[in-house]
């Protein structure tokens, strides 16, 4: 089950957050992508990717730029009573190389990346 095999603990954002306090966060956390929650429920992700291209190369400034501005939003999910080969179809079908995983809730309890399932 995923819930076993998942990064934990997920580190998230709001959405009304700056890039700036997210490139941080990815930083101190060392991670490459975060959750953006609201109501501990997975609204976006944004990824390190995306601040370069989307702000950094824009010349836009980090510190006014809200995450919600630039996460991917409607994130694909899958949930942690799932199993591997669930999530690499899901990865397949949406075209994406991380999925926040929630409980039955839609709460985000942890992240797989399809790096994480090669390593499996």
């Amino acid at each position: 089950m995923l819930a076993e095999v998942c990064m934990r603990p997920v580190v998230t954002i709001e959405g009304k957050a700056s890039v700036r306090d997210a490139a941080r966060l990815m930083r101190q956390k060392r991670v490459g992508a975060l959750v953006v929650v609201t109501n501990h429920r997975p609204k976006g992700i944004i990824t390190d990717r995306d601040i370069a291209v989307a702000v950094v190369a824009e010349g836009l400034d980090p510190a006014e730029v809200p995450v919600a501005d630039v996460m991917r939003s409607n994130p694909a999910v899958i949930r942690g009573d799932k199993g591997i080969l669930d999530a690499v179809r899901l990865f397949d079908a949406k075209a994406v190389r991380r999925l926040p995983v929630v409980d039955n809730r839609g709460f985000v309890t942890g992240i797989i990346a399809l790096d994480d399932i090669l390593m499996l």
